[in-house]
């Protein structure tokens, strides 16, 4: 609960909102751009952070930590770690990840003015290949194998 609370309480993101826009005065005549841009990336970061700590359930963390009371629960930490992986993998290669990456890239881009367009074909050429090493080693790799190479599951 602990960690969920804090990563998707509104006054962490307030918080991280008011660093970013602390960082931003040292961008001198681009500090109100830059912070409209950190608005927007602070919004986004933790609007997905919310979404993925409401599909975590709180019984997972506390067998993956070790907190659990002795239940008779069947739930393992090779179970935990094999879920959060899988769930880590897709979050990481979805479509909806990388355009969200590109759209903040590019966004990032715009504050360098007139090289906007240079900076944004190099991220995209950049990002090309970063996706692509991602699904190149993500497609293939389950959460249990990922696990047992952490010594979090038994070979079988």
């Amino acid at each position: 609960h602990l960690y969920r609370n804090i990563l998707s309480a509104p006054t962490t993101e307030t918080m991280v909102n008011t660093d970013l826009h602390f960082a931003c005065h040292f961008t001198g005549p681009l500090h109100k751009q830059c912070e409209k841009y950190a608005d927007q990336f602070t919004s986004t970061v933790f609007s997905k952070l919310r979404d993925v700590f409401s599909t975590f359930e709180d019984h997972d963390a506390c067998v993956l930590l070790d907190f659990c009371p002795e239940s008779g629960n069947s739930t393992t930490v090779c179970d935990v770690c094999s879920a959060g992986f899988d769930e880590v993998r897709s979050i990481l290669i979805s479509t909806e990840t990388q355009t969200l990456v590109q759209s903040q890239m590019e966004l990032a881009c715009k504050v360098t003015g007139p090289f906007s367009r240079i900076c944004t074909a190099m991220v995209d050429e950049a990002l090309d290949v970063v996706f692509e090493t991602l699904h190149k080693e993500l497609d293939d790799v389950s959460g249990q194998r990922i696990c047992q190479i952490m010594h979090l599951c038994k070979r079988s």
